[in-house]
């Protein structure tokens, strides 16, 4: 067998090769060593050709690509800042001009578990329908998105800009979430970004900032409460309840990374705000 070069079968310069019979497994190995942004670009044309052709294909490539988005996440690539907090059918145009969006966001991707993943893969690899570069990123992307993942949990700590000790708890870092439970100098406040952030010790320190300015914000948090009742009696939804603080609040809080700060304002202030999981106003 002829094996052609990545760059060379992105270009176009390579026809359709016959392929050896191998597992899933042996085109992942080999796949892992490939450029990132290659790889992108072979599975958005990849994701292209199968629109309106296989759902289970076209899923199981959008969820490889979902994997090597993360390894560009890491990077200092010129779209992974991006990458770290769009989701990957937003990179797609960028990636190759060939997708365009008003042709291509109306196909959709199936719900489909691992074992229904691993065997549409296995299927692919046997098939002659993709190279065997394309297959090896795919296979790769395949299989480290089935990976069980553990959740982080692990202890982190750094020093704030006046002089104090910081410490938390990092439980996810993964595209579009960076969750940290800060445990000193305050105690189980939850934070939260969306997008990976790859220096998580980074939201720890803008946790303990937001935090001192929100404690400042005394009179302009009461000042808001009239309003924030009078549109939260607006809504009839639970579900539109849970966004009337944010519409209120938002020009004062800024973008902070505190989950919920509704919850220090009624420890601190003694004010009732609505509590989405009881349902009424505590």
């Amino acid at each position: 067998m002829i094996f052609a070069s990545l760059r060379e079968i992105i270009n176009g310069n390579i026809t359709k090769k016959q392929i050896n019979m191998k597992t899933v497994e042996e085109y992942a190995k080999a796949g892992e060593h490939h450029d990132v942004m290659d790889a992108l670009t072979l599975l958005t044309k990849a994701y292209i050709s199968q629109c309106g052709i296989s759902l289970g294909t076209r899923t199981v490539i959008y969820c490889a690509a979902e994997a090597w988005q993360e390894r560009l996440a890491w990077l200092d690539l010129l779209l992974s800042k991006k990458a770290r907090k769009e989701p990957f059918i937003n990179l797609m145009p960028l990636i190759t001009d060939e997708y365009d969006p008003e042709k291509y966001d109306r196909y959709d991707i199936a719900g489909m578990n691992e074992e229904e993943l691993l065997s549409c893969c296995r299927m692919i690899a046997i098939e002659n329908e993709f190279d065997d570069v394309t297959k090896e990123v795919m296979c790769w992307g395949l299989l480290k998105a089935v990976e069980e993942k553990e959740r982080l949990e692990m202890e982190i700590e750094t020093m704030a800009s006046d002089g104090t000790l910081l410490k938390g708890i990092l439980h996810e870092q993964e595209i579009g979430d960076t969750s940290v439970t800060m445990m000193s100098p305050y105690e189980d406040v939850y934070l939260v970004k969306r997008e990976l952030c790859r220096d998580a010790k980074e939201i720890l320190s803008q946790g303990y900032e937001d935090y001192q300015r929100l404690q400042t914000l005394e009179a302009e948090v009461r000042a808001l409460h009239p309003q924030y009742l009078e549109e939260l009696a607006k809504e009839e939804s639970n579900w539109k309840k849970m966004f009337v603080f944010r519409k209120v609040y938002k020009d004062l809080i800024g973008e902070i990374v505190i989950s919920s700060p509704e919850d220090l304002f009624r420890e601190w202030y003694g004010l009732k705000f609505y509590d989405v999981l009881i349902g009424e106003l505590i």
